[in-house]
């Protein structure tokens, strides 16, 4: 409970001047816990979400989430055997963002390139019908933007329309999760608000589906993007990046904003004291970095290039890391993690960035830890 308490005041006040508007990606989720009033859990599918921010991030592009209530958002179909899966499970920071999505009228459309509707059975409540959602997805697409959506993410776009009041994907090939694949005998459909296929063809749609399940079925109609089932996932992903390419050849996406410099560096720092990698410290750490820490009241400094040269080429160690705040002000940022070592310490680490010769660096370190009981879980 004192973590979580952390985390949120944490994030709470991030603050993330230097991030380049005219390259973001709105993801759009659902509060929805339940199959409308059933007491079936319903959530939002977590592959369907990591694969393409996974794909939008490496590709230069900032990603957003809102939900029609803003806040935390049901989460599902995790697979902790997928390295994906896992990493974005193990990302505090992430995890926050998913915990604190943002309201709809928090958004400035004209700040974002495409929006993406993921799916899973949540995606059928509330999404659909909020105008102000449709405005922002309007908006995005008139100013020559992408709309994406994969499998029950599609219901999401079943009520867009144009500035005439006509179905905004009218005459479009369109897919999503078909109902050949529902239950229609079972609760959770038939506590459905409509059927994706009947809405999007009574919408003038085409609305069109693979046969087979999970062999990465999507379609590609103008500025339109969909996917069948999670299998599609990176499929549509790569699809929208190379539209985006296309269309927005002004923006520069292949130069990584201030922000994801900054979480790339201390992910060096992080994943490279985990897993034996200096070279990546190295390329973190300022060569006269510096650590900080007081122990038994007195001021303890420890050189940058003494902590790297104790960490052994290959020799990995149980070292948990997760980004919890990035405050960036122009060339100067703050930010916070914390590092677990299970049955033994959690350390608590903030750090001074600096941006020189256009390269974000780590200059300085300073920590503290507490011990951990034996038999306490994480």
């Amino acid at each position: 409970m004192k973590i979580t308490i952390i985390l949120v005041l944490a994030l709470t006040g991030l603050n993330f001047t230097g991030i380049n508007a005219q390259n973001k990606i709105l993801f759009v989720t659902s509060n929805q816990e339940f199959y409308g009033n059933t007491n079936i859990p319903a959530a939002n599918h977590f592959q369907e979400i990591i694969v393409p921010y996974d794909a939008f991030i490496k590709a230069g592009y900032e990603v957003d989430f809102i939900s029609p209530k803003g806040g935390a958002i049901s989460l599902g179909y995790m697979n902790i055997s997928d390295s994906l899966q896992k990493k974005y499970l193990y990302n505090g920071w992430f995890m926050n963002k998913l915990e604190h999505t943002m309201k709809p009228t928090e958004i400035i459309a004209d700040n974002y390139l495409a929006i993406f509707y993921s799916g899973g059975g949540a995606a059928m409540f509330g999404v659909a019908e909020d105008i102000t959602i449709q405005k922002i997805a309007g908006k995005i697409y008139n100013k020559n933007g992408v709309i994406a959506a994969i499998c029950h993410g599609t219901a999401g776009i079943a009520y867009l329309k144009n500035e005439n009041g006509n179905s905004l994907y009218a005459g479009k090939k369109i897919t999503g999760y078909p109902d050949i694949f529902e239950n229609k005998d079972a609760e959770y459909y038939k506590a459905f608000p409509f059927s994706i296929d009947k809405e999007i063809s009574k919408n003038k749609g085409n609305f069109k589906y693979s046969e087979k399940a999970g062999d990465g079925f999507y379609i590609v109609d103008g500025r339109f993007v969909t996917g069948q089932d999670p299998s599609s996932a990176l499929k549509v992903s790569n699809e929208v990046i190379a539209i985006l390419k296309t269309n927005f050849k002004n923006t520069n996406p292949a130069v990584k904003s201030d922000l994801a410099q900054i979480t790339e560096i201390l992910l060096d720092y992080i994943e490279g004291t985990a897993n034996g990698q200096p070279e990546r410290l190295q390329k973190a750490f300022h060569p006269d970095f510096n650590l900080y820490t007081v122990a038994k009241d007195t001021l303890w400094i420890r050189s940058g290039k003494e902590y790297i040269a104790n960490i052994k080429v290959g020799k990995k160690n149980n070292r948990i890391g997760n980004i919890i705040a990035i405050d960036i002000e122009n060339d100067a940022a703050i930010a916070k993690a914390e590092i677990v070592i299970p049955n033994q310490r959690t350390f608590t680490d903030y750090f001074l960035i600096l941006k020189y010769q256009n390269t974000w660096k780590i200059v300085h370190k300073s920590y503290s830890w507490r011990e951990l009981p034996k038999n306490e879980k994480i």
